[in-house]
């Protein structure tokens, strides 16, 4: 049975209980939702799956891991004593849980020796039946490469992948065999299969090099993590080379002895020259003559002229059987420096206060000029730095707050202008609390890197495509959950080390000790990089060259205060939006609700004022300086501003007395006086359509009747009116109203306007004050609101209405996104129970099951009956020998034709392993 069949059967006799955790700690597998337990287990043994799968598992499971897929039978599997043999320094016992995870994770499949129908319990490793085998999911060898924990591949992997290795193989072995007194058959002699055997005959790693140059276990010891290694004329052969040169003096035995004498001297000053030339080195090691040795008894496998590699079962041996070196059950004991808990919250709370006023300022500067966009995308540096000049901060931080706006989707890009325009209405509006959550659950959920702005050759633009990374959320939200970690552990610690205070002796004064509660943990970049290599391995390349630009990011957002998490970065790390609005508006302090006007026309805003007063205070006066403290000028410009948007002067000294703490000055009263008494001598308005009558009366009955309202006639004279609505509206009201208006020259009508008057939707000619109304529209909301929202149509879909806590009101975030999460696993789970755990052939398993039986008949040199579709589209079922599965190809021996071909794996719809027949390739 196929290790997808046995997970299938493991997977349909699981609890709920088991099968809801893994849909937990493994969500990709029900998204889409599976039809059955067999699509279930192919999901959860893709390539794709079990990549993910590998991102999240720590150091420990890894190492377990990859010593199964190493030592394991790839029929009966390995056993728990196994494993323990090839990960140094661990024990059964404590592999045991691990192993036990990892089975539950549907990383690997418990089974017995023989292969039984029902496997056992993970964290049973012995029954009446024997020790349990375990086996890693069949994709497992394209996710971990071709070099699991730096050993090379096999001889067998080796003869069928690498051209022409098979024959130096078969030289090899020949050599090897004949020196025992053993000749081969050359009828079913495999000589992968016999150096395999030589190999793993060996007691030690002295016993394999008995007889070697010296010089040869040094060169070997280089091969012990890193197994290939670059030689310079990898394919020579000193042992060859001197054959050759018999067998070429043999055939010239009919020359004179003198001739035969200085050929051969040429070709032995020949021969040395060359191996001059040849002598190579692995890292700048000579030791030509020890490659020789080795590739001739085929312990060094040469790939090309260049390379050499070496084989598993000879890097297994340099080992002694041990594939991990050193086993990792806890992370790193680090000693993570302190400070103090009220520096790191000031320095939060001054981030988090600059970044608000920042992209305050940057959507007013961006509202006033709108930045281009470049021919090859992004945003031009000219532009960038004027804005950063507008700002006060240097260029590399405008890089950050300008996608950060474009991520929470205060700036959009307008495709006909190609022009980023400030859309931020909504956030605006939100009071500051609301607006740090808003930016902060933007960037945690983001797909781009703005760390990566500004780096690079070519240099990537700023809100251009070359910042986008689509691992950047879980590389983002895993480097915050070590730091997070790191920060409990190191803070544990301390309490611990601090002991318990004394009996009566009450809290520690803060600062008392380094230890103390006054006192938090900060990392350094170097030791969180440290716990994410032990918390999540595979990523931690990746994520070494980004850690810098989430931390420094994080610091600016005030996650992190002088390099310790904050609380409510915690908040923000579990997605408690609802906890982290609840701590930043505590720690803010509350928004100004007055003023200070002073007799030089200014207004100074003696901290963050109440967003409506800032609203109302910027359209009345331009704001100088930057800083929490800023200062607004009153000017005859400004003033006339807010006389265009309706303001009085009446008005304007009113909320000014209301909301200033000092009398309104005599000069800002007269420049307001000024201002409104020369204000309105001319009024300014939009009009789509004009109109004009043969007489006045004409006119002045129109006017008088029901469709000058609804056109919006206006008479600019007494024979003359106009409308803000299109020419076309205004002639189908006047046929609608029984006139016959004649079409002055050039009139631009829409299509059909004259077709009987029937109004065909809005046109262009609306009032501006209608579209901006209706782009307004409902309130914007944030992306953490959105993703609530989503959470609580799915909770309600799943649970028919009933979320968390409906009896006691609206419930957190964190708890909706839970719930939601709980709620499609069950319904995920209540699908699968109520379909057949396996249909053959059909489904989503169906490719996977082939191609696990394609790798299945290579390994054994079996036979199959494959059936593939044509090239006219129609299947055909053939007889045949699969040799090689990669790069989605299967290269195949056909009998028939005595050829080789290779079939595309999407071609390929069923796969039946025959009985092997004698003398096949």
């Amino acid at each position: 049975m196929s290790t997808l069949q046995l997970l299938t059967s493991r997977l349909a006799a699981a609890p709920d209980a088991e099968l809801l955790w893994l849909l937990a700690r493994r969500p990709d597998l029900m998204d889409p939702p599976v039809a059955d337990f067999s699509a279930l287990a192919a999901r959860a043994s893709s390539r794709l799956g079990v990549a993910r799968a590998l991102d999240r598992l720590n150091l420990p499971q890894l190492q377990l891991l990859t010593a199964l897929f190493v030592v394991a039978d790839p029929l009966q599997g390995a056993t728990a004593g196994q494993l323990a043999a090839a990960v140094a320094g661990a024990t059964e016992e404590q592999l045991a849980p691990w192993l036990a995870e990892l089975c539950a994770l549907a990383l690997v499949v418990p089974v017995q020796s023989p292969v039984v129908q029902s496997p056992p319990v993970p964290s049973r490793t012995t029954d009446d039946a024997g020790p349990a085998h375990f086996l890693p999911v069949a994709s497992l060898r394209e996710v971990l490469g071709a070099h699991p924990a730096g050993l090379g591949r096999s001889y067998a992997e080796l003869a069928a992948s690498v051209p022409g290795c098979r024959e130096r193989l078969a030289m090899a072995a020949g050599r090897t065999a004949a020196a025992h007194g053993d000749p081969p058959d050359p009828a079913t002699w495999d000589p992968a299969a016999a150096l395999h055997d030589a190999v793993t005959a060996c007691p030690s790693p002295a016993a394999l090099l008995a007889g070697a140059p010296e010089g040869t276990a040094e060169l070997l010891a280089q091969f012990r993590h890193v197994p290939m290694g670059s030689v310079a004329h990898a394919f020579r052969d000193a042992e060859a080379r001197q054959e050759g040169s018999r067998q070429t003096g043999s055939r010239q035995a009919g020359s004179t002895q003198e001739e035969a004498r200085l050929a051969g001297s040429t070709r032995q000053a020949g021969s040395r020259q060359e191996g001059s030339r040849q002598t190579g080195g692995i890292q700048g090691h000579p030791a030509a003559e020890a490659i020789d040795w080795l590739t001739a008894r085929g312990l060094l496998v040469p790939l090309d002229g260049g390379h050499v590699e070496l084989p598993a079962e000879v890097g297994l041996l340099l080992r002694n059987g041990q594939v991990i070196p050193g086993f990792a059950p806890t992370p790193p004991a680090l000693e993570v420096p302190e400070i103090r808990l009220s520096v790191r919250d000031n320095a939060a709370m001054g981030s988090v206060a600059a970044v608000l006023r920042t992209m305050n300022s940057l959507l007013e500067s961006v509202a006033g000029n709108p930045l281009a966009t470049l021919r090859a995308g992004g945003v031009g540096v000219r532009a960038v730095r004027q804005l950063a000049r507008d700002l006060g901060i240097d260029v590399a931080q405008s890089y950050f707050y300008l996608e950060l706006a474009a991520l929470a989707k205060l700036i959009k890009l307008n495709p006909d202008t190609s022009q980023w325009h400030a859309v931020a209405d909504g956030w605006l509006a939100r009071d500051r609390a609301a607006q740090w959550v808003w930016l902060a659950a933007a960037w945690l959920d983001s797909d781009r890197m703005p760390s990566l702005v500004g780096t690079s050759q070519p240099v990537v633009n700023v809100l251009s495509g070359e910042a986008f990374r689509s691992d950047a959320p879980m590389l983002r939200g895993s480097t915050l959950q070590v730091l997070e970690t790191l920060c409990t552990a190191a803070g544990t610690a301390a309490e611990d080390a601090a002991g318990p205070p004394a009996d009566g002796a009450g809290p520690a004064p803060a600062g008392t000790s380094p230890t103390s509660r006054a006192n938090v943990p900060s990392p350094r970049g170097d030791q969180v990089l440290a716990h994410f290599g032990w918390h999540h391995p595979r990523p931690a390349r990746r994520v070494a060259k980004a850690l810098a630009g989430f931390l420094s990011e994080a610091e600016l957002l005030g996650l992190s205060g002088a390099g310790a998490l904050t609380d409510h970065g915690r908040a923000i790390v579990h997605r408690d939006w609802d906890g982290a609005l609840a701590l930043v508006a505590a720690a803010l302090p509350e928004p100004v609700e007055h003023l200070l006007l002073q007799g030089d026309l200014t207004a100074v805003a003696p901290g963050f004022l109440a967003p409506d007063l800032a609203a109302e205070l910027a359209l009345l006066a331009d704001p100088e300086g930057r800083g929490a403290a800023g200062v607004y000028r009153f000017s005859a410009a400004s003033i006339q501003r807010a006389f265009s948007a309706g303001r009085t002067a009446e008005g304007i000294l009113s909320f000014l007395a209301q909301h200033s703490a000092t009398p309104v000055p005599q000069p800002l009263e007269y420049l307001l006086r000024d201002a409104q008494s020369r204000h309105g001598r001319f009024t300014v308005g939009q009009a789509g359509t004009f109109l004009t009558a043969a007489d006045a009366a004409a006119l002045a009955e129109l006017l008088a009747g029901g469709a000058a309202a609804a056109l919006e006639l206006t008479a600019i004279s007494p024979t003359a009116a106009v409308s803000p609505r299109s020419p076309a509206e205004v002639v189908s009201a006047l046929r609608e109203a029984g006139h016959s208006p004649g079409i002055a020259p050039g009139t631009p009508l829409a299509a059909g306007s004259d077709d009987g008057g029937t109004r065909r939707g809005t046109t262009s000619g609306a009032p501006r004050s209608r579209d901006r109304a209706a782009q307004s529209g409902p309130e914007m909301l944030a992306p953490h609101e959105v993703a609530r929202l989503l959470a609580e149509e799915a909770d309600e879909t799943f649970e028919g209405g009933a979320g968390p806590d409906a009896d006691s009101g609206a419930a957190t975030a964190a708890v909706v996104l839970a719930s939601a999460a709980e709620a499609a696993a069950a319904a995920q789970l209540g699908l699968l129970r109520s379909r057949p755990a396996w249909t053959p052939g059909t489904g989503e398993s169906a490719p996977a099951l082939a191609l696990e039986q394609l790798h299945a008949a290579v390994r054994g040199k079996q036979a199959v009956w494959l059936t593939a579709v044509g090239s006219d589209g129609h299947p055909e079922r053939r007889q045949l020998f699969p040799v090689s599965v990669a790069g989605g190809r299967v290269r195949v021996f056909d009998p028939g034709s005595g050829r080789e071909r290779a079939i595309g794996i999407h071609r390929v719809m069923g796969v039946e392993i025959i009985a092997k027949r004698k003398g096949a390739p």
